[in-house]
């Protein structure tokens, strides 16, 4: 199961940035051009210069590592629970993990997902 987790932490960093990406660029032109009178302007300008691709410029390396990241959070804090609890996935089904333990695992993979990200 944990490598399930990680390819679960790479699909969701994946899709986060994918659906995030369009209003950060338009964020960002806002706060760096003067050109547009506000964001459905900036938006319909983008569109229809640039077309639909225009709201992903710039986007392939932030999704490559903010893939990595997530699936290092996802990896890291299913086998800490692994550890932790000393029991398989199936096992943890029957049996939740205690709160403790939880809170432990979730510490250690945000823990290693702020040092890959710094």
């Amino acid at each position: 199961m944990p490598v399930e987790e990680f390819v679960a932490g790479w699909i969701s960093g994946a899709l986060g940035l994918v659906l995030g990406h369009p209003f950060d660029t338009v964020k960002v032109r806002l706060q760096t051009q003067t050109t547009y009178r506000g964001i459905v302007d900036c938006m319909v300008k983008i569109y229809r210069h640039e077309s639909l691709l225009g709201f992903f410029k710039g986007m392939s390396f932030p999704i490559a590592s903010i893939a990595v990241v997530n699936s290092v959070l996802f990896g890291v804090y299913s086998n800490t629970l692994l550890v932790l609890t000393a029991t398989s996935h199936q096992e943890r089904r029957a049996q939740p993990p205690s709160y403790m333990h939880i809170f432990l695992a979730g510490c250690t993979g945000g823990f290693l997902q702020a040092y890959c990200l710094a």
